[in-house]
């Protein structure tokens, strides 16, 4: 017997258990055909539709494919049926008891920088006060000290134990953000915009400022969620400590100054961080010590009590003396004299960092020159191209820096390279070196500009290859200041260059709050050169996002420009493309879908690239089903998910599938349509491709509801919800919501439908 849908099901299966083990196709067969007694070929037999004999067989692939590959219910029921399995109830009651999916994991949001030390020295007493003051009804928990004291550390040792098992009190997740690297310039919408990110709900970024307020505060309160702000001393934004000192409960904000900032007076419970106790201090030596390779030359680490007494117990100020005392020639009664006769804090870190700078041979003062070049933390190969050094000695440099405390190596794990960072302090010192020298640092800058060019180039526009974009994972908000800079430079071709290449990425990733905007950057450094095609470029993209936000307003402060330069310049094709569909974008966004329709028929002919050609048949067949032309927009939408299978599009392969789906929900095609939801739902797991996960949610509530199963389908309609939330997807989160409440209108009168929590993140007037 044979049946396609039972390929296509069975296909899905092993591709996700597949994607899911990280293993191969035939390796998965082969164990299948060895466990169902049966040769891998056969199973490709089955995968062609080929219905097994024995229910026995049916049941081992379900089995594998629910708890190997994390298939749905709903996939189940429909691969049953396909199979023509006897008593299918059984098997789905005894693989998702009481009709239940399996329960999604949880997942901890949590946004910690890596640890800049090996193992934490534990301050028992702060430590106990930070919890305590966690635990009362204060919002705001501020660790107030010295710099070089440990506050960050504290802080963040404080974030991550918060998150596990157990921890008192709990929290759900963590969101850090920092005004170190850039000081100054963290403020209230930043923060937000940290935690929308943090939180998985990356939509609310792009609302406005009171609305993204507001939908941040809804979700302070249905999660435990620790906020960190760590540096606050530089920050500026008086409307930040306001918010902070009204973070609705039972969040909490956990703030770390060099100072006791007069806006928490009230409402902040104070945690003055002191020196190290000796006991403290003592493990900290006798850690630094074994780090330096100097344990063995120091048979009693209580020998060096006397440089507890000379740094104030301060845990950077005692690391750095230890640098210099195994990099330096004087012997140490020299320097504790020299540190006692420092006077306050401020005396003994001049010290310090003099006598740090004289143990440094020129690489080493390369390097730590340009580190401050870097926003967050560097990469070894970045540091090599900026300080123009061989990679030997720039590894002998970053040692010799980090052994004398002057650097932070950051490890995330034993796969990846450390990144390397400053404490505050020292980046401020190695600015002022920096500034020293204008002929380093003009070179310096120009090395780093050069070193992010070509860092962007192998990226660029990776439509079929999105891998790729991870290259710019750790880098990008580095790379962000460099356009800036270079923009206000005048290097104008090259953040035309380096929007060009990188523009694809902060679009991908949904990085469209950045300020300023990176295409906006090259529009405006286009205009300077006279380069209208660059411009259109950038003018196009960036009217498409504003469109796709339904930012109207302030896209038609750019359209009379956009269209003036498009009527005046010979455009290449690509740029053309690019023009026309951000213009059909912003007539689809408006409501105006005849107008759109037209321009996407009107260039697909023209269109050489193959993502433009399948994007825009998907964008016509959006137009023909919107106007209720079902059997035209099926025929478009496959034409496009052919064309885009064969060029491995998988952004718009996902997209089509969907609109095929509700295609089928609305011909009352179940079967069709319930087989190809878990097919598609197995390739949007595969990509994790979040957008199309939400239509498929929504798609799953259509076909339960037509099944006659309101419960299911109120269950994917309120996760259907909340993704559209977290997307920012507005008109869908209405549509889904609209549904809900006809669903529960529905509802008998005896039944009361439970309250729906996750629903009302996005509350739209």
């Amino acid at each position: 017997m044979q049946d396609d849908t039972f390929g296509r099901l069975l296909k899905a299966a092993l591709g996700s258990i597949v994607s899911c083990e990280g293993t191969t196709a035939p390796r998965i067969e082969a164990e299948l055909g060895r466990a169902m007694g049966v040769a891998g070929a056969t199973v490709q037999r089955y995968k062609a539709g080929h219905i097994p004999p024995d229910p026995e067989q049916v049941r081992i692939l379900a089995e594998a494919a629910v708890t190997r590959g994390y298939l749905n219910r709903d996939w189940l029921v429909a691969f049953l049926q396909a199979a023509r399995y006897p008593d299918p109830a059984a098997l789905i009651a005894r693989l998702y008891p009481a009709a239940q999916g399996r329960p999604a994991p949880s997942r901890t949001c949590e946004n910690l920088p890596a640890p800049t030390y090996s193992r934490f020295i534990m301050r028992e007493p702060a430590y106990a006060s930070v919890l305590e003051g966690l635990r009362r009804r204060t919002p705001v928990v501020l660790i107030a000290s010295l710099g070089g004291m440990g506050k960050t550390s504290l802080a963040r040792e404080v974030a991550a134990r918060s998150l596990d098992p157990g921890a008192d009190p709990p929290f759900e997740a963590a969101v850090w953000i920092s005004d170190k690297d850039r000081p100054g310039t963290t403020n209230l919408s930043l923060l937000l915009d940290e935690i929308a990110r943090t939180l998985d709900y990356p939509g609310i970024i792009d609302y406005a400022e009171d609305d993204k307020r507001r939908e941040v505060e809804y979700l302070l309160r249905r999660r435990r969620v620790l906020l960190v702000v760590d540096n606050y001393e530089t920050i500026t934004d008086g409307a930040l400590a306001t918010w902070l000192l009204h973070v609705p409960e039972p969040s909490k904000a956990l703030v770390t100054s060099r100072e006791y900032p007069k806006a928490f007076t009230a409402g902040a419970t104070v945690v003055d961080l002191g020196g190290l106790s000796d006991f403290e201090a003592r493990a900290l030596i006798t850690q630094r010590l074994r780090w330096l390779g100097l344990d063995g030359l120091v048979p009693d680490p209580g020998l060096l009590a006397p440089l507890v007494g000379a740094t104030g117990g301060n845990p950077l100020a005692i690391e750095m003396a230890l640098g210099c005392i195994k990099y330096g020639q004087q012997p140490l009664p020299q320097v504790l004299d020299d540190l006692a006769a420092a006077r306050g804090v401020t005396d003994l870190f001049d010290d310090l960092f003099q006598r740090s700078w004289a143990l440094l041979g020129e690489p080493a003062r390369r390097v730590f020159q340009v580190l401050p070049l870097f926003v967050g933390s560097a990469s070894r190969a970045a540091v090599v191209a900026v300080a123009d050094l061989p990679a030997p000695v720039c590894e002998r440099a970053l040692e010799r820096l980090a052994g004398l405390a002057l650097v932070n190596s950051q490890h995330t794990d034993l796969l990846h390279p450390p990144r390397y960072s400053l404490h505050p302090l020292a980046r401020a010192f190695a600015h002022s070196r920096l500034r020293e020298q204008p002929a380093f640092a003009a070179a310096a800058y120009q090395r780093r500009l050069a070193w992010y060019r070509d860092l962007a180039a192998q990226v660029g526009y990776c439509w079929d290859d999105l891998g790729r974009l991870a290259r710019l994972d750790p880098e990008h908000e580095t790379l962000h200041a460099v356009a800036r800079g270079a923009l206000a430079q005048g290097c104008y071709a090259d953040v035309v260059q380096l929007a060009r290449d990188a523009g694809y990425y902060f679009y991908v990733r949904g990085l469209w709050s950045k300020e300023p905007p990176i295409d906006l950057m090259q529009a405006q450094a286009a205009r300077l050169l006279g380069d209208a095609v660059a411009e259109v470029e950038a003018l196009s993209r960036y009217v498409q996002v504003l469109s796709r936000q339904h930012k109207l307003a302030d896209a038609d402060s750019y359209l009379p420009r956009l269209h003036d330069l498009a009527a005046r310049t010979a455009l290449p094709n690509k740029t053309l493309m690019d023009y026309r569909h951000g213009v059909a974008s912003n007539w689809l966004a408006r409501g105006e879908i005849d107008r759109a329709q037209q321009i996407w028929e009107e260039s697909l002919p023209q269109a050489e690239d193959p993502y433009q050609r399948a994007a825009m048949r998907n964008w016509i067949g959006v137009c023909l089903y919107r106007k209720g032309r079902l059997p035209e927009a099926e025929a478009v939408f496959r034409e496009s998910l052919r064309e885009a299978e064969a060029h491995n599009v998988q952004q718009i392969v996902g997209s089509n599938q969907t609109k095929l789906i509700e295609i089928a929900l609305d011909l009352g095609r179940l079967d069709e349509a319930a087989a190809a939801l878990a097919e598609s739902t197995a390739h949007a797991q595969k990509y994790q491709n979040q957008a199309q996960l939400a239509e498929l949610q929504f798609a799953y509530a259509r076909l339960h509801a037509q099944r006659g199963d309101p419960a299911a389908a109120r269950a994917a309609l309120v996760d259907a919800i909340d993704r559209f939330a977290r997307l920012g997807r507005r008109r869908d989160f209405m549509r889904a919501h609209d549904e809900l409440a006809r669903l529960d209108a529905q509802a008998p009168a005896s039944q009361e439908a439970p309250v729906v929590r996750s629903a009302r993140t996005m509350r739209i007037a």
